[in-house]
């Protein structure tokens, strides 16, 4: 797949987390330091909406239960080894708007 429209660039201020629909998935779209980072938005637990979540550093926490994960990488925090987590998605910002490849 290429890269899709996900939103205004000003829609996701700095700091802060949002879920879009991007190519027929939910995407959480972080805005770290005027950086973005996207993420499959749906948690591994129990399927809690990520983009609702809050934004500590590059930390997303689910809201409904508190599972954290890294936005940069999508690795769950205190993953035993380390390898458990969402895809990620590659991330450009052209002019106003934040593209995502979901492929």
């Amino acid at each position: 797949m290429a890269f899709v429209r996900a939103a205004k660039a000003g829609a996701v201020a700095p700091g802060s987390i949002a879920e879009f629909e991007v190519g027929g998935k939910t995407v959480a779209l972080a805005n770290v330091g005027g950086k973005f980072f996207a993420i499959n938005s749906v948690c591994l637990h129990e399927g809690g909406p990520l983009g609702e979540g809050a934004l500590n550093g590059n930390l997303v926490i689910c809201p409904w239960h508190a599972w954290e994960y890294d936005v940069t990488n999508g690795k769950i925090v205190g993953s035993p080894d380390g390898t458990e987590g969402l895809a990620c998605y590659p991330v450009e910002v052209r002019g106003e708007d934040v593209y995502v490849d979901v492929g």
